[in-house]
């Protein structure tokens, strides 16, 4: 799944990192009816690649079920 980030632009500089991955879980939630949701560490570092206030605008994501309403998300790499 794609997700967007054009709202985490509004606001303040310096939390946009902080603010993606928030919108992250807050999108498995929803969409995956999830209680956890595990963010992997290559998915945070490519999110705020520039910086953690120069973040990007789109990211593919992969969301994984781990247990019971426990999801791990995951960066989607193109296969080739």
């Amino acid at each position: 799944m794609v997700v967007n980030f054009r709202r985490a632009f509004m606001g303040r500089r310096n939390v946009r990192a902080r603010r993606t991955l928030n919108m992250i879980r807050s999108i498995v939630k929803r969409h995956f009816d999830a209680e956890r949701v595990i963010i992997d560490p290559t998915l945070a570092r490519a999110v705020s690649t520039n910086g953690r206030d120069k973040i990007v605008r789109k990211v593919r994501i992969n969301v994984r079920k781990v247990g019971e309403k426990i999801y791990l998300v995951t960066l989607a790499l193109k296969s080739e």
